[in-house]
């Protein structure tokens, strides 16, 4: 197995268009920390989440985030 330096694309992807409106008001967010306005919850487990993490983390948690788009690093 290729290690993980060696390889230029991870296995899993997340994408989303916006319009440019919803690309305003999500730009932001795109800069704050992971513990910025936690007045969200986690789509997926209820888990509380930043306002980074509901716009470009697709509603959820770190956790459920890589679980759901990136399944072959949580293997690892």
């Amino acid at each position: 197995m290729k290690e993980e330096k060696d390889e230029f694309w991870a296995e899993g992807s997340f994408a989303e268009t916006l319009s440019e409106e919803d690309m305003k008001k999500k730009m932001r967010t795109f800069h704050m920390k992971h513990d910025e306005e936690m007045n969200y919850n986690c789509r997926k487990c209820d888990k509380k989440i930043s306002a980074h993490n509901r716009d470009w983390h697709d509603g959820m948690c770190d956790d459920c985030f890589n679980e759901t788009h990136f399944p072959e690093e949580n293997k690892r």
